[in-house]
């Protein structure tokens, strides 16, 4: 964490937020098609959602370090 900045990880959290919402909508048009082919990548889709979220919390956390130092 030494050397990071409020701005380096802010840029950083937009792009998980970006990703997320990516993921998110291509799910919900996945479920919708209800696919059967699709099932496989609706399970990548969720776990790399769940991911995101943890990795996003890390960021908040991060932030916050940062921005009480």
């Amino acid at each position: 964490m030494e050397g990071e900045t409020i701005m380096a990880v802010t840029k950083a959290r937009s792009m998980l937020m970006i990703l997320l919402a990516t993921c998110e909508q291509t799910l919900l048009a996945l479920d919708a098609a209800a696919n059967v082919l699709d099932t496989r990548m609706t399970e990548d889709l969720r776990r790399m959602i769940d991911r995101t979220q943890d990795e996003l919390a890390a960021m908040d956390d991060r932030l916050a370090l940062l921005r009480n130092s």
